[in-house]
């Protein structure tokens, strides 16, 4: 199938503005949706959703290119990569996302892409799906949202490490006055990190999942030192709690560590 892009054409895009642009979600879709994306998954709905405008009403159709999503993402450009992408959007349409709302007592289920479009010239047009709306429109309104840039996710490479740093996006919520903090059973943050069954011990789940993402987002997000503490009973582990201790801080002048408010710009 690599014929099927050998014509691409060059869409000249400024790489760093789009890695710098804003992903915003409510936070019900960090801390109450269930789904499994791949990492690669995961980076392409964010680059979607960072087309979103802040006073957006409802969702515009997304128009890109593959050698854009490549580009922005730091994938090889390569027929390859174009395949990869093509079956990622179209895993991104047919893959789950349930949403539970506790007011209504109503499970949402939908797919995250509503329709997409690939040219023989890599052309992309995508919409997200509608039922997504609650979650990605108007957040303003609605409060309870969580943003972060784009570039962030993008240098992750295990998707337990992106679903970990939103999560401590999401406890951020006095911006860094105090120090965020994710408080779980070890059950309750195996569901929220979409872990296997098979890691259902906290031993297995701290040595594949937590302490990996740990240690990737220590060493690459400037703003996060994350440390872990467990509460036992006994010789079980109870509770896990993870602090990012780069907060609350001082920042020098010369310095600063960038808050940016999404809706306000």
């Amino acid at each position: 199938m690599n014929e099927f892009f050998s014509s691409d054409r060059d869409f000249s895009e400024d790489v760093v503005k789009q890695q710098s642009m804003v992903v915003a979600q409510h936070n019900d879709l960090i801390t109450k949706a269930k789904y499994d994306l791949t990492t690669n998954e995961i980076k392409v709905m964010d680059y979607i959703i960072s087309k979103i405008k802040p006073d957006d009403e409802e969702f515009d159709t997304v128009h890109s290119s593959l050698y854009e999503i490549s580009n922005v993402l730091g994938l090889k450009r390569s027929g390859r990569t174009y395949n990869q992408l093509t079956n990622t959007l179209r895993n991104l349409r047919q893959k789950e996302v349930i949403i539970y709302n506790e007011d209504t007592e109503t499970a949402t289920v939908t797919g995250w892409l509503q329709e997409f479009d690939v040219t023989r010239t890599g052309q992309v047009e995508a919409k997200i799906s509608l039922k997504l709306a609650p979650y990605l429109l108007e957040l303003k309104s609605k409060g309870h949202y969580t943003q972060h840039v784009l570039s962030d996710t993008i240098q992750l490479d295990s998707k337990y490490s992106i679903r970990l740093y939103k999560l401590m996006r999401e406890a951020d919520k006095n911006r860094g006055k105090i120090a965020p903090v994710i408080k779980h059973t070890p059950e309750e943050l195996a569901v929220l990190m979409s872990a296997p069954k098979s890691y259902a011990s906290w031993g297995r789940l701290n040595d594949k999942v937590i302490k990996p993402a740990i240690d990737e987002i220590n060493l690459k997000i400037i703003d996060m030192d994350l440390e872990l503490h467990t509460k036992k009973r006994g010789r079980k582990v109870v509770e896990v709690e993870i602090y990012n201790t780069f907060y609350p801080r001082k920042h020098s002048i010369k310095n600063p560590v960038p808050m940016t408010n999404w809706l306000n710009k």
